[in-house]
Formats: structure tokens, sequence, C-alpha cells
């Protein structure tokens, strides 16, 4: 009788699809709201500049009105001037005037800053300033929300 091919004892996996898990950045951690029109470039932008997209919505809506959302993880800053001439290009090729606004982790209601009224300088002294850090990482396990040192199981 022939051997079924459902009874061969084979990977189906080729090893170069193994996923691992995702690089892990630590640093500080705010939220970004935007247009929709450049939800790809400007995702693009920020990982191209050593910073972690680690959630982002091409489409949300926010009071009514569409928004982009990109929730970052950084400490570099690098990308920010990036950002700035990116959208400085499209206003300058679209007459469309949009903007950016900056949302802290602890009020994502409302705006903490609008980057149309900040230079990149100020965004980035405002983010160091204010931006909670976050550096626990899933992935090792080791997180600041751990048991303390001297904590004994009851077990």
């Amino acid at each position: 009788m022939p051997v079924m091919i459902w009874n061969r004892k084979k990977s189906h996996q080729p090893a170069d699809m193994a996923v691992g898990p995702k690089a892990y950045i630590s640093g500080y951690q705010f939220t970004l709201k935007g247009s929709p029109r450049f939800y790809e470039d400007v995702k693009r932008i920020i990982s191209d500049g050593g910073a972690q997209v680690y959630f982002s919505e091409a489409l949300t809506y926010e009071r009514g009105a569409a928004v982009a959302l990109w929730r970052v993880r950084t400490n570099v800053f690098d990308w920010l001037p990036k950002l700035y001439d990116f959208w400085v290009e499209q206003e300058r090729t679209e007459p469309i005037a949009s903007t950016f606004h900056l949302y802290l982790p602890s009020d994502l209601k409302y705006p903490a800053l609008d980057l149309r009224t900040h230079s990149p300088a100020e965004v980035e002294a405002f983010i160091r300033a204010n931006a909670p850090v976050k550096d626990d990482s899933p992935f090792t396990g080791r997180t600041k929300l751990g048991p303390p040192e001297n904590f004994v199981n009851p077990k």
C-alpha cells in the first residue's frame, strides 16, 4: 500500500520562513496623528530613522475627521527633521494644508502639541521633557512592573 502524503514525517515550513520576535526599542512613547494621505510615507520615515512604529492605523476617525495614527517609541530623533521636510514638500506640491498632532499616552483624547506651530527641535525637547519612557521588554520577561527583588512566592 502506498504511503499517503499526509503521513510523511516532513517539516512543511521552510527554514527561511521562520518567524522570530520583532525588534523591541525602548524609549520615549507617544502618538502622532495626521493626514491619511501620508500614512505609508510617514511610517517609512519614522521606521527608517531608527524609531519603532509599534502600532499604526491607516484610517481612523476622530471627532468626525479622518486621520492616520502612528504610535511611536524612540530614543533618536533624526527622523523628525526628515518628517518636516517631507511635510513641506507635500504642501508645496498639493495645495492642501494638513498638520500633525502629538499625543501623550496619559491623555489620548486631546493633542499635547501641534507640530505646525513648533520646530523639530522644540518638538524633540517637548517629547524628552513630557513623554513617558518605556524600557520594559515583553520578549525578555524583564519589566519595570515585576515583583520586587525580595518577593517570596507563598506557594
